[in-house]
């Protein structure tokens, strides 16, 4: 076995690990470094040395990490992380100085009913700090998005899973229903009767599965009219205005459509349990001032609007 000397070793070689394994090549490594090729191929011989392994290979495609060279990266990038974080420790958090930019994987319903109200009180207290929204990312790329840093937090229907994600849920969200208020119905509660005749507007959801509502309805040996099925929730009130059809929507955004569309909201014909809302986040990033306020203002407002 290799047997590495740690107290001479050269912790910034670890950095032009990291780029090398990111870009998958020297030209590009060396771009992102601010450093010379030649340096950057250096570097690569170095660590060759140190760790008596290849690391990379070239390929057709660029650099392709080894077995040894793909086992060192998420260690690697936590222990740098670790140092960065602790050089930075004396420093304190102030959000009205701070200058800075959060990644936010949200959905539509996030990004529509809670993100306005985050994204006001943030501009409110830390006017220089930036919340970037972006896609909810599907299956391990979040845990590989949250351990990487490109993406500070989710807030999501399903908990980011994965080694060092930390999970937590940070609102239960109910559902209203919607319809036409030439309906004019009166009563809070939606007639079931009317709710089995109407066809529903409803969301596409995974492999087709059944939603809670669909869940709830079966296991009392019930089936509701499916009229369209939509993308995005956004869009489920204005077909709901153009057609007739009945809009489930959750708590927080029914009102709000309901005003804008001229549809009236209900409680549900029936008690359908509430969703999970989970807020999610990398281990490796707990130390960190700036994302430890970022969570919290976020378990703030999600709490408030849901």
């Amino acid at each position: 076995m290799h047997k590495l000397n740690v107290d001479n070793f050269d912790l910034n070689l670890l950095a032009v690990f990291l780029k090398l394994w990111e870009t998958r090549s020297v030209t590009r490594a060396s771009d992102k470094l601010a450093l010379s090729q030649p340096a950057v191929s250096h570097a690569l011989r170095r660590l060759r040395d140190a760790l008596g392994d290849e690391l990379f290979v070239s390929s057709k495609e660029g650099l392709v990490p080894t077995a040894r060279g793909e086992s060192l990266v998420a260690p690697v990038r936590e222990a740098l992380a670790q140092i960065g974080l602790a050089l930075q420790a004396g420093e304190a958090f102030v959000p009205s100085l701070a200058q800075r930019e959060f990644r936010i994987g949200a959905g539509d319903m996030v990004e529509f009913s809670m993100a306005p109200q985050l994204i006001e009180e943030v501009a409110r207290e830390a006017p220089g700090i930036l919340i970037k929204l972006v896609a909810v990312p599907e299956g391990d790329l979040g845990r590989q998005l949250l351990e990487s840093g490109q993406v500070d937090a989710v807030i999501d229907g399903q908990a980011v899973k994965g080694s060092g994600v930390r999970s937590e849920v940070a609102a239960e969200i109910g559902l209203v229903t919607l319809i036409w208020k030439r309906e004019k119905l009166v009563k809070r509660r939606f007639p079931l009767e009317l709710y089995l005749k109407r066809p529903h507007i409803v969301i596409r959801t995974p492999e087709r599965r059944g939603t809670i509502v669909d869940q709830t309805l079966a296991e009392r040996g019930l089936k509701r009219p499916i009229g369209a099925i939509a993308q995005h929730f956004i869009s489920m009130p204005v077909i709901a205005a153009r057609t007739g059809y009945i809009c489930n929507l959750p708590s927080g955004m029914g009102a709000t459509f309901a005003d804008l569309f001229g549809l009236s909201v209900h409680e549900p014909p029936l008690p359908f349990a509430p969703s999970p809302l989970y807020l999610s986040w990398h281990k490796r990033f707990e130390a960190d001032q700036a994302l430890a306020w970022m969570l919290q203002k976020i378990r703030h407002v999600v709490a408030d609007v849901a």
